[in-house]
């Protein structure tokens, strides 16, 4: 089937390869679209991944004494 998606090209180990064929057989799909699946999964992983490690960071510098009560963040947002 033609696309217009832009296109890379692979290559794996034989047991690397061997693995996603038995992954597209068993799920009926073509073998594009399981490492297609494989890459956005590891993409979004790894986007996961960064935001927790800025998360972590503002946990991290938190301080208490700066933060604004219940009742200041209501007054400031009106």
């Amino acid at each position: 089937m033609p696309t217009t998606l832009p296109r890379v090209q692979v290559s794996f180990e034989p047991s690397t390869y061997a693995m996603l064929e038995r992954v597209s057989r068993a799920e009926g799909t073509s073998l594009s679209h399981v490492i297609a699946a494989l890459v956005q999964t590891s993409l979004e992983l790894s986007e996961d991944l960064a935001l927790a490690a800025v998360g972590e960071a503002r946990l991290r510098s938190f301080r208490r004494d700066d933060a604004l009560t219940t009742e200041q963040l209501v007054a400031w947002n009106r």
